[in-house]
């Protein structure tokens, strides 16, 4: 099941990431673990699609609910669209309604920096996303406080 996989996957990277101190060089590390590494030509899109699987969504509803246009997140699991921006990938996980968890994941696995939580803009959409908030209550908080809006009104 497809499900399985996105948190199979989530769990591992855990996994690695505390693993980490256990070892001396990166060549120990690669040695024991190099199986479980990202392919370079890992696609977004094959994440992003088990989170519509999950949510049953369609690509076209959630490009609209995020603010971008109609074929966007269809051309991200189409693998047309390969490097979509940290705030596209939130507004995105906002239309869909994912988990914070799930969020994280879909930005570090992306090559984004995760939301961190000395940072006002981020404090607010983590806040958001713990919340299940709507992308334009989110959106109303940041420019309320004289933040980057997520989306373009």
């Amino acid at each position: 099941m497809q499900e399985e996989v996105f948190y199979r996957n989530n769990r591992m990277s855990w996994r690695l990431e505390s693993a980490l101190d256990d070892f001396d060089t990166y060549e120990e590390f690669e040695k024991r673990f190099s199986d479980e590494f990202l392919n370079e030509d890992s696609k977004i899109g094959d994440y992003l699609d088990e989170l519509l699987v999950k949510y049953d969504k369609r690509a076209a509803a959630v490009s609209k609910n995020a603010g971008l246009s109609i074929p966007y997140v269809g051309n991200i699991i189409n693998h047309k669209k390969n490097n979509p921006s940290r705030d596209v990938l939130i507004a995105i996980c906002f239309a869909i309604g994912t988990t914070f968890e799930e969020a994280q994941y879909l930005l570090k696995y992306a090559g984004h920096a995760p939301l961190y939580v000395r940072r006002k803009r981020d404090v607010i959409l983590w806040f958001g996303l713990m919340k299940q908030q709507d992308i334009y209550t989110v959106n109303e908080e940041l420019i309320e406080r004289g933040l980057r809006p997520l989306v373009k009104e």
